[in-house]
């Protein structure tokens, strides 16, 4: 009996360290599976922020064709993100905080698309290119990127971001069939319509802050949902640090 005893628990532990194995290679392939996709995500974005098309009017801003892969884009609309309901909108985000959508810590632990995205725009050469692109040292920036989904009678004032964002990088990345109406709307000093970016999935607009760079959203009635990514680097003095990724 004793005998017998031994050899169930001999097995049990064989069994269970067996088990642990497999958890730990599968641990393994998926950690370099993840760290593949990312590498691959860097080489794609890393290569589409050189084709840029540089605009002076109505400010310095950047136009991309492409940012990411299709792959990446697709996964992240397949995430189940829900739009907020808002009853009441004021023209500014701010109005509706608690329901916004940023790429935190704990929102890349459960998705590694999320984090590959971070993992992209925390390297220190793509940092590099586009602070060399603009002119503005982003190395000891922090970075925000919100996943934003507008729908309903949607509309932002002409606003210029606040001097603590260094850069403001928005992806667009629906691909509804009256999304090319939803590009950012550009305003000059005056705050008289100038045109708009266009919008498609997967393209992008790129600027700074300054007192020039008037910029909104003319209120439309969005059937469906427009969803966005808003990449910015922020200044160390940031105030809402649950704002803010990881650090990779």
């Amino acid at each position: 009996f004793i005998f017998s005893s031994y050899l169930c628990v001999t097995f049990c532990m064989c069994l269970v360290s067996h088990e642990e194995l497999a958890k730990e290679l599968v641990g393994m392939s998926s950690l370099q599976m993840e760290e593949s996709v990312s590498t691959d995500l860097l080489k794609t974005v890393s290569g589409n922020l050189k084709r840029e098309r540089s605009e002076s009017e109505p400010f310095n801003h950047w136009i991309f064709d492409k940012v990411l892969d299709e792959k990446t884009v697709d996964d992240l609309l397949a995430i189940p993100f829900k739009a907020p309901t808002i009853f009441d909108h004021w023209g500014k985000r701010e109005t509706y905080n608690s329901s916004r959508i940023f790429f935190t810590p704990e929102n890349c632990k459960v998705n590694s698309t999320l984090k590959n995205i971070v993992n992209v725009f925390n390297n220190p050469d793509i940092i590099s290119e586009l602070g060399n692109m603009v002119d503005v040292d982003l190395s000891k920036g922090k970075l925000r990127i919100e996943y934003t989904l507008d729908t309903g009678h949607f509309w932002l004032e002409p606003h210029c971001d606040i001097p603590e964002k260094l850069l403001t990088f928005l992806i667009y990345l629906s691909k509804d069939a009256d999304s090319y109406k939803w590009g950012t709307v550009l305003y000059n000093e005056d705050k008289h319509y100038v045109g708009q970016a266009p919008y498609k999935s997967n393209t992008g607009l790129m600027f700074c802050a300054g007192e020039n760079t008037w910029h909104g959203f003319r209120e439309q009635n969005i059937r469906g949902v427009r969803k966005n990514l808003i990449i910015n680097y922020v200044t160390k003095d940031w105030r809402a640090k649950h704002e803010l990724a990881p650090v990779s």
